[in-house]
């Protein structure tokens, strides 16, 4: 048995894959073997991995048809013999002592440890993504004292606490195994390592983080993450966040953190658009709202304007009735009066734009006495 393996997921990574491939064959620690999973390849990734494989007997390859970073880690993590699991993207690379400073922390026999990225852009312009946490190690006992508060979402900094990279960790691979298994189903781009990391450090009883920077993230140039023209991003999104929260219990502010996630990743979408002079101040409830249902929106202020936008930007929905009792004000605009919607048979959802819970509270009471279903009637701000 092997102490470590090394999986990177490989697909149309043609012009990076040789560097890739190399920053981890020639590391100055050699008890590792890899295994380089082609995820359904058009390029000639394919063929650069069967070419390593013949020259260096510590190389697996695995053709498949695409399946997605989940699967293809998966299945590249199945293929090991080892103790210790971890991966590199086919696109990046890693310090000549990587696993030789890491080995110490593997021979201490800890669950997850956790190293610091660089972030390259050419040259001349690198930096590290710091950590929020102390460097140390970390017991069961300090991890929920420490880590879980903000784990997911650090309310102070506005971002992640613990980086959900596991590009960027070395982890015992039958913890590994276990939580990608369970997140095998999930069609995700956006939040693949997500899904991963944090359910699994729920049960992780040992944990070492170090300020030792080894990982080279590649940025690349004038490149649009995949998941930025994804039609179906939002969906994606809300099964990510659903799925997070049945493997979270609510204990440690998780289910706040989660909510918190998915506010900022909407967020993170929006400004592919690249003309927003501001952010939102309210986001739409794509949560409870699935893509493609005909609303009624209920209010014409700020709140209003800011749903309105929003979806209308990514034709989300079909606004098919926008009301306000103040509707005069708002006529240029296409509002229209309260009553209208008793006009309306065909709807899916009537979604109330309104900041105050106290009012939001007495326009559902009215709209239900007009007949609409209660359960289709959506407040979320």
């Amino acid at each position: 048995m092997k102490r470590l393996g090394v999986v990177v997921p490989v697909f149309n990574t043609e012009p990076y894959l040789a560097q890739c491939i190399e920053s981890i064959l020639n590391q100055s620690y050699m008890d590792f073997e890899l295994v380089l999973v082609n995820d359904g390849s058009t390029d000639r990734s394919g063929a650069i991995c069967d070419e390593y494989q013949k020259r260096d007997n510590r190389v697996h390859v695995i053709h498949q048809e695409n399946m997605g970073k989940v699967l293809a880690r998966l299945n590249g993590v199945k293929h090991l013999n080892c103790k210790y699991v971890t991966f590199v993207d086919a696109d990046d690379w890693i310090d000549f002592n990587t696993y030789r400073k890491m080995e110490i922390y593997m021979e201490d026999d800890i669950d997850v440890i956790s190293f610091q990225i660089i972030r390259y852009f050419d040259e001349e312009y690198q930096y590290v993504s710091h950590n929020h946490y102390q460097a140390g190690f970390y017991n069961r006992e300090k991890i929920e004292k420490f880590i879980f508060p903000a784990m997911i979402f650090d309310d102070k900094k506005k971002e992640c606490g613990l980086d959900p990279s596991l590009a960027n960790k070395i982890i015992k691979k039958e913890l590994l195994l276990d939580f990608l298994h369970r997140a095998r189903n999930l069609k995700v781009s956006y939040g693949d390592d997500v899904a991963v990391v944090y359910p699994l450090m729920v049960h992780a009883k040992t944990l070492m983080i170090t300020d030792e920077s080894l990982y080279y993230h590649r940025k690349r140039k004038n490149e649009t993450a995949p998941y930025f023209i994804d039609e179906n991003f939002h969906k994606k999104l809300c099964d990510l966040h659903y799925y997070l929260k049945a493997c979270m219990n609510s204990g440690y502010g998780f289910t706040k953190q989660l909510d918190y996630f998915f506010e900022i990743s909407i967020k993170t979408y929006m400004k592919k658009y690249g003309d927003r002079k501001e952010e939102s101040a309210y986001l739409f409830p794509f949560d409870k709202i699935p893509k493609d249902r005909k609303i009624i929106l209920y209010g014409a202020s700020k709140v209003g304007q800011t749903y309105y936008d929003q979806i209308s930007r990514i034709h989300y929905a079909e606004v098919i009735a926008w009301v306000d009792k103040a509707y005069l004000s708002y006529e240029n605009m296409g509002v229209k009066r309260v009553e209208v919607i008793e006009t309306i048979k065909n709807y899916d959802y009537v979604v109330i734009a309104i900041r105050a819970f106290e009012i939001a509270e007495i326009v559902k009471s009215n709209l239900i006495n007009m007949g609409v279903d209660e359960k289709k009637i959506v407040w979320s701000i």
